[in-house]
């Protein structure tokens, strides 16, 4: 059991909140260190056992309401937990995200599955310093046949961490297959962006290839082909797709063939922002047109000018729909709300001189669960809009 204690004052609001930030604690006793678990008192009334990291704005991120240890019997609890969860939201489906950090009380700890190969990525330095006992759990408990560990992106500065990238069990195919409601795409777990795929347009992906049967359909940021090919799976009557990579490009249109939709699918590597202010010379040849950019805002200080880019893309693409046309935006960064959204698609529409409804909004899937009290957990939003 944790000795080293966090004497905290929070605010009310921020009561079920996971995170003790450094401007809320008190003293501290027992002079914890980096990646410590401690036992933390809000106002002096016991709050929960959390790791704690001394150098990061984030000091304590809680991982139980009990007293208790993050050692390897709890850890495997976790994971069985979390696969349980997944189990019952998504039957039938082997691939997904088998971890979502402190939604699945497991704070700063990414897991993606891809069959038996599973690739990990920490964003605390109590649950980096934990790297090893996660793999070996992930052995144990669902016989991984290797684990892979992606740690080589900025988030990890904050935290004091350095990027870094490797084996952790086992040996990384060149691609792995996996399925997504039924559609097979190749992944690339070395390589690819994040952890290679992105499971989290699960959702998205699947009212596309709902609502696209007999339209033109472009996929901007198209990345290895996902919204694309279910487009095409969905009976979509042309398909083109951009993307900055042309490695990306290059897997998108092997996954089209693998999903036997390469006739239908063009997928072309471009900057996305140059096509777009080039699509007046298609005339209204595309119904459907699906931004899913990147995050452009990636802090609080880069919001003014992410929302200026977001602003832009969605501008070219509405002014380039046809009447009836559905235009599906998507957000993933973390400090763009939902009414910050719907604010950035008006202002977009009256640049564009066009006006739409709102037919549905999408966000991650269950394998990427919101918790309540932590509005920092939901990050992805999508809008489906029709031309009025």
């Amino acid at each position: 059991m944790p000795e080293k204690k966090v004497l905290a004052a929070r605010k009310r609001s921020r009561k079920h909140h996971p995170w003790v930030f450094s401007n809320e604690v008190i003293e501290t006793e027992g002079q914890p260190e980096t990646g410590d678990a401690v036992l933390v008192y809000d106002r002096g009334r016991f709050a929960g056992s959390g790791l704690y990291n001394a150098n990061s704005l984030i000091q304590v991120r809680l991982y139980s309401a009990l007293n208790q240890e993050l050692d390897e019997v709890l850890l495997r609890k976790r994971l069985r937990e979390a696969a349980e969860l997944r189990a019952t939201e998504l039957p039938g489906e082997t691939d997904f995200r088998l971890a979502f950090g402190e939604s699945d009380r497991l704070p700063g700890l990414v897991v993606d599955r891809y069959g038996r190969h599973y690739v990990v990525q920490n964003y605390s330095a109590g649950m980096d310093q934990r790297r090893e006992m996660v793999a070996g759990a992930l052995v144990a408990e669902f016989d991984a046949e290797c684990v892979y560990e992606k740690d080589d992106f900025r988030l990890r500065e904050p935290e004091g961490l350095v990027r870094r990238e490797g084996v952790l069990y086992g040996r990384p195919p060149e691609r792995v297959i996996i399925s997504e409601n039924g559609v097979r795409f190749q992944v690339d777990i070395r390589s690819g962006q994040k952890t290679g795929w992105y499971f989290d347009q699960r959702n998205t992906r699947r009212r596309v290839r709902e609502t696209v049967k007999g339209r033109r359909f472009l996929d901007v940021f198209c990345y290895t082909g996902g919204l694309a090919i279910n487009a095409a799976l969905g009976g979509a009557e042309r398909v083109v797709a951009v993307d900055g990579s042309a490695a990306a490009c290059a897997i998108a249109s092997e996954n089209a063939a693998l999903n036997g939709v390469e006739e239908l699918c063009e997928f072309s590597t471009a900057d996305a922002f140059a096509f777009l202010k080039d699509l007046p010379r298609f005339d209204g040849e595309f119904d459907v047109i699906c931004l899913d950019p990147p995050a452009f805002i990636k802090s609080r200080k880069e919001k003014r000018a992410g929302l200026r880019a977001f602003r832009t893309i969605n501008a070219l693409a509405m002014k380039a729909l046809p009447r009836n046309g559905i235009l599906v935006s998507c957000s993933c960064s973390h400090y763009l709300f939902w009414q910050d959204m719907v604010d950035m698609l008006t202002a977009a529409a009256q640049d564009a001189g066009r006006n739409f409804t709102i037919i549905e909004r999408t966000t991650q899937g269950p394998d990427h669960p919101v918790l309540l009290g932590m509005p920092e957990s939901e990050y992805l939003r999508c809008f489906f809009l029709r031309v009025v």
